[in-house]
């Protein structure tokens, strides 16, 4: 029986409406993400003091009252996003490399995005944002795990960096967006405005994934051109009798044996840590140091990320067009250096806080351009575990990524948070640069193709090459040897 077309199939499945849809996807998770941010160090003092987040009277002028205790149940709150991408992120990696259809997970995701946000709209218990973070964490696992997918089975590998760094872009918009949008709201329209602008945007979200049309285990038929000649009727093989050949699946525990991915983790892990790590800390010393309030905060972290609508396309490009070997290990470099910079400029110092914003920029950029290549490295890491040219494990690929990064999301607001309290700002970045230092050797080494730290896409054709003719070269030795092994035992 012929399947009907589904309404608008050529929009709904090609490739720009893919990209709107992850793009949208990503921009919401990264706003909604985001927006709490210089808003929550003063809901949670106001929740230790007794009030409800809502009934702050002046929330412009509102003051933190233990700075100690906030930027620990700050760092707290803000690690349970991680928390839940890591419980996600597994789950959603297998079920999506053995799900014929990822449209169901990614419409629960969204679903799950707008509860966390009616959870923050009306929570009155430090446990109720702690659960809302969580909850959005896991919703953001869909997107990543299988927005990720979805992009790949779209595009060709070749140029999967550009096309990864395109939808990077719309993420660092919703982290742009996020943060002053959320201070300003805050402050004129009171807390529960940011939310609802949340809402808003999550119900967009949600329209447009429910209209998406994956091409993947579609009738071919659906989406061949009208004017392309079809096959006759007595060409048709009855698929009843068509013997199917066993599917490759590939584990994770075959992915985790490969340095390739291992490197594309640690840079994930790393990239987690440095941009969380802030977060529970700069915020507080912000309002501490300079006296910042929740909007001139959110300013301030405009500088990490603005940079990266330069940093993620230009990355990308430069990734399918030179590997990703010397994209990632430069920019790594650079981000430790700058993480050894960062804690020394003062309220006391020359300039004051503008030494500060130039660094900080710096390091934003460095941390998202060594962290684009690795989408696409992961797409490298599963042609190669599929000789039958199938895309088994490209899911649980990307759910490692997104488990990597979860992890360094931990580490960093909670190592941030009690390094702050025990031994101050500058020493925290310190270590924070000796750990990305230390990363270096493992990301030069195994990152991209061996043997070469610029990598064209002439080289790669012509390495391609070179190992198909061995491979030939060495059957064809096998088979003469055995031709002779048999001759010289008939003889015998």
């Amino acid at each position: 029986m012929v399947q009907k077309k589904p309404f608008l199939l050529k929009f709904r499945s090609c490739n720009l409406y893919v990209l709107l849809t992850v793009c949208t996807s990503l921009f919401t998770d990264m706003l909604v993400y985001s927006i709490i941010v210089p808003i929550m160090p003063f809901a949670i003092d106001a929740i230790h003091n007794g009030r409800s987040p809502d009934t702050v009277a002046d929330p412009y002028h509102n003051e933190i009252s233990n700075s100690e205790a906030v930027s620990q149940d700050t760092g707290v709150l803000l690690a349970l996003f991680a928390a839940g991408l890591l419980v996600g992120s597994p789950l959603l990696g297998y079920a999506a490399d053995r799900m014929n259809n990822r449209q169901l997970p990614m419409v629960a995701g969204i679903a799950g995005l707008l509860g966390a946000t009616l959870l923050f709209l009306f929570a009155t218990k430090y446990w109720e944002l702690l659960l809302a973070r969580f909850l959005q964490g896991f919703s953001d696992a869909c997107v990543w795990t299988l927005g990720m997918c979805l992009v790949a089975d779209s595009f060709p590998i070749e140029e999967l960096g550009t096309q990864m760094g395109r939808v990077l872009v719309f993420h660092s918009v919703g982290l742009v967006i996020g943060s002053p949008v959320g201070g300003a709201l805050y402050q004129h329209a009171g807390y529960k405005a940011p939310f609802i602008l949340c809402i808003v945007l999550a119900g967009i979200d949600l329209i447009l994934r429910i209209f998406l049309v994956e091409r993947r285990n579609k009738p071919a038929e659906w989406f061949l051109d009208d004017a392309t000649p079809t096959a006759a009727p007595s060409t048709l093989v009855d698929d009843a009798f068509v013997e199917e050949k066993p599917k490759h699946e590939v584990t994770y525990l075959q992915l985790l044996r490969q340095p390739r991915l291992i490197s594309g983790m640690l840079l994930s892990f790393s990239n987690g840590c440095v941009y969380n790590v802030f977060e529970p800390t700069l915020t507080v010393r912000l309002s501490t140091e300079w006296g910042y309030n929740a909007s001139q905060i959110g300013l301030v972290f405009l500088a990490q990320v603005i940079p990266t609508f330069v940093a993620t396309p230009v990355s990308g490009i430069l990734s399918d067009k030179f590997g990703p070997k010397v994209v990632c290990f430069t920019n790594l470099l650079g981000c430790a250096i700058t993480m050894f910079l960062i804690g020394i400029p003062g309220r006391d110092t020359a300039g004051g806080i503008v030494p500060l914003i130039v660094i900080f920029a710096i390091q934003g950029f460095t941390a998202f351009s060594f962290v684009v290549p690795v989408l696409s490295e992961m797409a490298y890491v599963v042609q190669e575990q599929n000789p039958d040219g199938g895309d088994s494990g490209q899911g649980m690929s990307y759910s490692l990524f997104n488990i990597a990064f979860a992890l360094g999301g931990l580490v960093g607001p909670l190592a941030g948070g009690y390094l702050f309290s025990a031994v101050g700002f500058f020493k925290m970045c310190v270590i924070v640069g000796c750990f990305l230092l230390a990363c270096c050797p493992y990301v030069y080494i195994y990152t991209g193709p061996k043997g070469r730290f610029i990598v064209r896409p002439g080289d790669r054709e012509k390495s391609t090459k070179i190992d198909e003719e061995i491979i030939v070269n060495k059957d064809a030795d096998e088979i003469v040897d055995g031709r002779t092994a048999e001759k010289g035992t008939s003889a015998a």
